[in-house]
């Protein structure tokens, strides 16, 4: 299949922040798009400047086909992620299947010899080289409005009501699903990055250790951090897990405007 030239991720600044010393890019979850992150804007220091990526086929980018094949989208996202206009570090924050994005794109940058991120902060998604991709999504997606409710939270009543919204909501959704299922590890050294693993407490689609295995792929280890709630804690805990990722980020180092030209 031909890929078009134009579907490809684009860098989504949240708060544009030309004296901050750090970029964190925020990947969407399954079905997302950029907005989800919005929020974050606000709770993040000056020193950060809060970016996402619109994928085609999610959120404004709903009118474009989605890209179901891992390899193409994590190589095209980490052009986005090392952009050499900007000598700034960067970190990657992915939750869900925007948590595998973030790591093959960094695992990308490596064997192209890229500027690697300064974290590697991954959420609510098992390790990739467990499997647990096709065995954990199928009974999901086959149990109705319950799996899909374990994927992506409450669903509004509007959305119930009208069929039409409820497909336009689902199809992204699905899409990303299909990237998981489409997914293949291949086994390389172990990532030289600094990881942070966040999840939540009740989280019926990712384990403990199943978070714990990310470990596994990085040459440091790092606990799991957990939270209060399910697979999408980060909408209700989004304060908390903000400042724990703003603590990860090293203050100390990053907290100084850098100079402009």
């Amino acid at each position: 299949m031909t890929v078009a030239a134009s579907a490809v991720p684009e860098r989504v600044v949240l708060a544009a922040r030309p004296q901050a010393a750090l970029r964190l890019y925020c990947v969407p979850p399954a079905g997302a798009g950029p907005d989800c992150y919005l929020r974050w804007a606000p709770l993040l220091p000056p020193w950060i400047e809060p970016c996402s990526v619109a994928l085609p086929g999610r959120g404004t980018r709903a009118a474009e086909p989605s890209l179901t094949d891992p390899a193409y989208l994590s190589a095209r996202l980490a052009a986005v992620l090392d952009d050499w206009t900007d000598p700034r570090p960067f970190a990657v924050f992915g939750h869900s299947a925007g948590a595998l994005l973030a790591y093959e794109a960094t695992r990308h940058l490596r064997r192209t010899h890229g500027r690697l991120p300064s974290l590697l902060a991954v959420s609510s998604l098992s390790a990739p080289h467990i499997d647990a991709y096709s065995a954990g999504l199928p009974p999901r997606l086959t149990a109705g409005l319950e799996g899909i409710r374990e994927l992506v939270g409450p669903i509004p009543d509007q959305l119930l009501a009208d069929a039409r919204l409820m497909a336009a909501a689902c199809t992204p959704l699905l899409a990303d699903c299909l990237l998981l299922l489409h997914y293949r590890h291949r086994p390389e050294p172990p990532l030289d990055v600094p990881l942070a693993l966040y999840g939540g407490e009740h989280d019926p689609v990712t384990s403990v250790p199943d978070l714990q295995a990310w470990n596994d792929l990085v040459t440091t280890p790092a606990p799991v951090q957990l939270f209060p709630g399910g697979h999408t804690y980060l909408q209700t805990e989004t304060k908390a897990l903000v400042d724990r990722l703003t603590e990860t980020l090293d203050p100390a180092r990053y907290a100084r405007p850098v100079a402009t030209a």
